[in-house]
């Protein structure tokens, strides 16, 4: 991928940089790992402007409304590892073929996704200032571990007693954690106190709650199957429940695990019964995209980042409403 600096994506072709030096020290048979997680990361980020990789994406823009400038490098890299690392055990956890690494054994992903936190946690003792590094180092375990805890969570499958807020915290746990997380990183990297890494987390959060809503959304319209197939907890499904008389529940439960593996019934369930939740789960993104505008409006103070917020934004909402609505639009609902 090639763009031309002072180009809107131009700091991808900086995180892409910055995650293979990373990744440099890999040695012996890690090295065609490396390799291979790199060229996933460029077609990644070469196929659209970027906002696709969130956790990169949200530095970026956190970074560029603060100081109006990419994020460092080492945080750059960081952003990226993780991405990787949480991209092998998300496909390897739910049963879904893998984007990299394919020829690899469960195991050689296992490693490899471990390494790649490990990089993660390196940058900033390596490429941070010395100063900074105790919190900055702090903030970053922290968030690996509550999106850990998040994802363990996560295996706890639906059931007749799931009920939204459930699922919001199971959310907030992994998606939320993460891109808040990342958000802070990068208010402390730039400097600044604690009113605006309160701003920016809640940018992070209420982005990645209506992030993951729209992807639950979007896979189960589109015929991706795993949620239904993993029996997750979704907000589409937790809504359909709460929605359904208490004697209904385990029916429901039952239709949607069949749905799984039957096209008619999932496509009927869509039409159907699900239709309310379905609208349910789009108003609640859309209301947390509402809430990620207005974070940024309290601390994006310069035209770049503003770009890079609003693209994020744009992404996001792209699935939820048709054409004629714009972002503007969304943020006045």
């Amino acid at each position: 991928m090639k763009h031309q600096a002072g180009s809107p994506g131009d700091w991808r072709c900086a995180a892409i940089e910055s995650v293979r030096a990373a990744l440099v020290p890999w040695r012996g048979q890690l090295r065609p790992l490396a390799a291979q997680a790199v060229d996933h990361l460029d077609a990644v980020l070469g196929a659209g402007d970027g906002s696709q990789i969130a956790a990169l994406a949200v530095p970026v823009a956190v970074h560029a409304g603060l100081r109006g400038s990419h994020p460092p490098p080492w945080l750059l890299a960081a952003a990226g590892a993780t991405y990787l690392a949480w991209s092998v055990l998300d496909n390897d956890m739910d049963g879904d073929p893998p984007r990299f690494w394919s020829e690899s054994s469960a195991a050689e992903r296992s490693i490899g996704a471990h390494v790649l936190i490990a990089t993660a946690a390196a940058q900033a003792p390596i490429g941070a200032v010395p100063s900074l590094v105790p919190t900055l180092a702090q903030i970053y375990l922290d968030m690996v571990a509550t999106v850990t805890e998040g994802q363990l969570r996560a295996e706890d499958r639906l059931d007749e007693q799931t009920a939204p807020e459930d699922v919001t915290a199971g959310i907030e746990a992994r998606s939320g954690a993460m891109l808040a997380g990342f958000a802070d990183l990068t208010a402390v990297a730039a400097g600044t106190g604690a009113d605006i890494r309160r701003a920016v987390r809640r940018f992070g959060r209420e982005l990645a709650m209506a992030r993951q809503l729209v992807n639950d959304i979007t896979e189960l319209e589109s015929g991706r199957t795993s949620d239904l197939r993993n029996e997750t907890a979704t907000m589409t499904a937790a809504f359909a429940l709460q929605r359904a008389a208490a004697a209904d529940r385990a029916a429901l439960v039952d239709r949607l695990r069949a749905a799984a593996f039957d096209e008619s019934l999932r496509r009927q369930m869509i039409d159907g019964e699900l239709q309310p939740a379905l609208v349910d789960t789009r108003m609640l993104a859309r209301l947390h995209l509402v809430g990620a505008a207005r974070a940024a409006e309290s601390f994006v103070g310069s035209e770049k980042g503003r770009a890079v917020s609003d693209a994020l934004i744009d992404y996001t909402l792209g699935p939820l409403v048709d054409g004629a609505i714009t972002r503007a639009q969304a943020g006045n609902a």
